[in-house]
This record gives structure tokens, sequence and C-alpha cells, in this order.
């Protein structure tokens, strides 16, 4: 046989046919035992964390279409309830729900179909399970599901409002409303107090209907009117602008105007008269009413002016006369009037003053009384006489005369006048038209209607007096005189002196 080569054999190692060495058993044994607990431990963990996602998923997909608990919608509980037995039990009770309004004498009781309720279960679940998270129920079902306003939500748009509102329409018919509080004139104390607010008994409608809703929103069934459901004035006692109006108003009622005309009092403005007047403005100020103010001057000018109206008195001889028209009397400066009593009443003025007139008179005795002294000329139509008083009341001239034609054209027009400048001689013309009709001259001419009618000689007239006015004899108007009684009067009667013309 031959020579085997020699092989490398390392340290160690066992080679066939080379020496053995020996094992140590200890060493491999404890090797072995460290991997088997640390490959349980994983196995476990991983066996919680499947459990503890299994039982995760399994809560969220139970919760999934599901109330949490501690679920509520008003008064109703829901917690843990499906879908489909929120909305039978939500149904159940909107079906059965009735609100009762009550308080301050108003009663109102509603069911659903009165308030015009509906109930779309589907919709309304569906938006209230949408506000959980089945996901995140660890979180969710330690806190309240107040689902209350998504009910509401399906409710505002309902006839509630409307049903609500008519109710307290009817009501506050027979109701009383509110008064803010003001100012007022206080006669017995004769000044301006604060006149507090009073509540009424009318219901604030939009106050109701809020209650309305809110107790519907938790559907409860009765509400209880206080006195924070009536209206309530918009102005209080307390408002600093009251005080400060009251300030105002009575520095005007301060006023005391005494107005007179010729001495005599016609009119006067006070306290009580002024208080008519006061009144607040949109900002509380106090104001004069100008219109009220205005309407009484005009009625005060009215009753005092006398130019045209009917005066009635008797003559020295007896005779009673009443006589109207003609330019003469007193005629009240209304706008001058208007301005004293403006100012005197906004600057609390007193004192006496003399009623502004554009024209005065002799005398004044009121309305409908004589306006004239004792020195004026009657000319009495229906006597054909004319007669002429002195200062002192004493008959100082008379003559019978011939008045105008009476054919409604050459009437002696009746009233009471001034006597307009007198002159001697003069040339009176008369016109129809543009075409005179007479020139005539006269010795003695006393106009008293314009230039145009007056007294005057008449040398032509074969008598005076009686009843030759109306034979044929009438003049175009004036009053004729005898020459010689012509110039007797034309030496007494003066420009400016009164003539009264009746019949």
């Amino acid at each position: 046989m031959g020579t085997r080569p020699a092989r490398y054999v390392p340290e160690g190692a066992f080679a066939p046919g080379g020496p053995v060495r020996p094992v140590d058993a200890a060493q491999a044994s404890s090797s072995g035992s460290k991997c088997r607990p640390l490959k349980a431990v994983g196995i476990g963990v991983g066996v919680l964390v499947a459990l503890l996602l299994v039982a995760y998923v399994g809560v969220a997909v139970y919760f999934t279409g599901r109330f949490m608990p501690n679920s509520t919608v008003g008064d109703v509980d829901v917690s843990l309830m499906s879908s489909s037995e929120a909305q039978e039990r939500l149904a159940e009770v909107i079906d059965g729900y009735e609100l009762s309004i009550e308080g301050q004498g108003f009663e109102l009781s509603l069911s659903a179909s009165d308030a015009g309720m509906f109930f779309d279960g589907s919709a309304v679940v569906g938006d209230m399970l949408a506000d959980m998270n089945p996901w995140a129920w660890p979180f969710e079902l330690g806190r309240e599901h107040d689902e209350t306003d998504r009910l509401v939500a399906r409710y505002n748009e309902t006839g509630l409002e409307e049903a609500v509102r008519d109710a307290v329409g009817q009501f506050n018919a027979s109701a009383v409303a509110p008064e803010n509080a003001t100012v007022s004139y206080d006669e017995a104390a004769g000044s301006f107090s604060i006149v507090p607010e009073q509540i009424g008994t009318a219901l604030d409608a939009d106050a109701v209907v809020e209650a309305a809703d809110s107790a519907l929103a938790a559907l409860d069934e009765q509400v209880t009117l206080t006195e924070d459901h009536l209206l309530q004035p918009s102005i209080f006692e307390s408002d600093t602008r009251l005080a400060a109006a009251v300030d105002e108003a009575n520095t005007m009622i301060g006023a005391d105007l005494v107005l007179q005309m010729a001495g005599a009092t016609v009119g006067e403005v006070n306290a009580e008269l002024v208080a008519q007047w006061v009144s607040l403005d949109g900002d509380l100020n106090a104001v004069l009413d100008e219109g009220a103010l205005t309407a009484w001057v005009d009625e005060l000018a009215a009753q005092c002016g006398t130019v045209g109206t009917e005066r009635s008195y008797t003559r020295a001889d007896g005779k009673a006369v009443t006589v109207s028209g003609g330019v003469y009397g007193w005629s009240v400066d209304r706008d001058t009037l208007l301005g004293i009593v403006k100012e005197g009443v906004k600057s609390g003025r007193t004192g006496t003053v003399d009623v502004p007139c554009s024209t005065t008179g002799t005398a004044y005795n009121g309305a409908g009384a004589r306006d004239w002294g004792s020195r004026y000329l009657d000319i009495d139509l229906s006597e054909q006489y004319v007669r002429f008083y002195d200062e002192a009341g004493a008959l100082v001239w008379e003559s019978a005369c011939v008045t105008g034609t009476p054919n409604g054209e050459h009437d002696t027009p009746s009233g009471v006048y001034w006597l307009n400048q007198k002159q001697s001689p003069s040339t009176l013309v008369g016109y129809d038209g543009d075409t005179k009709i007479y020139e005539t001259k006269v010795q003695y001419w006393m106009p008293f209607v314009g230039n145009a009618i007056g007294l005057h000689d008449a040398d032509w007239q074969p008598d005076f007096g009686g009843t030759l006015y109306k034979e044929g004899f009438g003049s175009h108007g004036c009053v004729n005189l005898p020459p010689s009684k012509a110039g007797e009067l034309y030496g007494l009667i003066q420009g400016g002196d009164v003539v009264v013309c009746h019949w």
C-alpha cells in the first residue's frame, strides 16, 4: 500500500482517528434556558395587544349607530339606545308632548300638533349620532352627551311661534299697556314732577315665545309666566333726562304775562296755561308745543280783533243798536304777539304786556261790545238822521239827512269807520266803470269810506230826512246834509273821529 498524505486538522477539531476532546455540558444548558423566557414574554404581549385590539374594535363596533352612556335629549335618557330605539322613544315622547303656558292671567295649552311640530326621526337621530365618535369611545364614555340642540334645530321653524303670538295678541287686546315714565304738571303743587313708569298687564310676545322655545327645547311641559314676561316701559323714572326736563318745564311755567288792550286785561299766560304747552321731545327735553301755543295766540287775536265784527251798544237816547262791517277797530298783530309769548315763556318772563296791534280803537270793552269812546258820529240810516257826540258823550250836533239809494248799488255802507281827512271845498267825481257820471262841487267834504263815501252839503235836495232816500232822492252812497248843518259839523268833526253808520 502506498503512503497517504498527511491532513491538517485545526486544534480542537474532531478528526477521525484523532483524540476526542471533552464537552462542557453546564455551559450549553445555561445558554438555551435564557432564550426561552424572552420568547414567552413576547408572545404574551402580542396576545394581550391582540385581545385589547379586538376589545377596542368590538366596543367601537358596538357603539356604531348606538348612543354613548350619559346621552340625553331634553329629559329623555337615550343612553346605549340604538338608532331605531332612540327614534321610537323620542317619537313617543313628542307625540304625547303638550306645552302649558300660564301666568299673569294668560293661559295657553299647545299639543305637538297645535304647535306645528314634526319629527323626522331618522334625520334627527342621525345628526345626534354624528356627534359621537365610536372609535374614540375610551374618551366618550366619561363625558356628558346632551343632544337637545339637535332636536331643537328641527323645531325652530315650526308653527309654535305663530300660535303663541296669536294668543298673546288676543290677550293684549284687553290688557293694560305699559306707560313710560314722564313729567307732568301737578296743579296742587303748581309745578312739574316725574310720573313713574307703569308696567301694566300686557305680555311681551317675544319673551313668551322665547320661554316657549326653551321649554320645547327641553321638552318641558310647563311654562310659568312672571312679571319678566310683561311688556316693559322704555323710559324709567331713574332716567336723568327726566330730572333735567322737570327743571326746564318749571322754568317755563314761571312765566306770567298779563296781556292788555287799552288797559283792559284780555288774557294771561300763566302756569296753568303754559303747562298745557309743555311736552317731551324724542330726547326727553322739555319743549313747547308750538302748535298749541300758536293756536292759542290765533284764538286770542281773533277774539280781541274788532275790525268788521258785530258790536252792540245803547245810544245816548236809549236806542239799542247792532252794527257790523267797516274798517275801524282793533287789529292784533298776530306774528309779533306770537313772538312775545314764545320768548316770554321760554325765559319765564313776568309782567304786563300790551297786545301789539296794527290798528287800535279809542276804547276796548271786549269782543262784541262798543270799542270807541264817547266822541263819535252816529249815522242812523233807518231814521235818516245824524248825531255827533263829544268827549263827554253830550249831543252837540244833529241833523236830518238823505243817504244812498237802497238799490244794492248805491246803498250807504253800514259799519264803523274813521273819518278821513276832511276838505273844503272839494269836487266830487263819480264814475260808472270808466265813464264819468257826475262831477259836483261841494263846500264841505267829510269822507269816511276811503275818499268815495262821506258826508257833504247838498243844496240840490228839496228836503232832508223821512223816506226821501228811497223815493228818488237818494244819493250815490254819500250822506247829504243841509248846507248850514254840513258847515257846523265840518267845524266840529276831526280826521280820525269815529263814524258809526247803522240801520
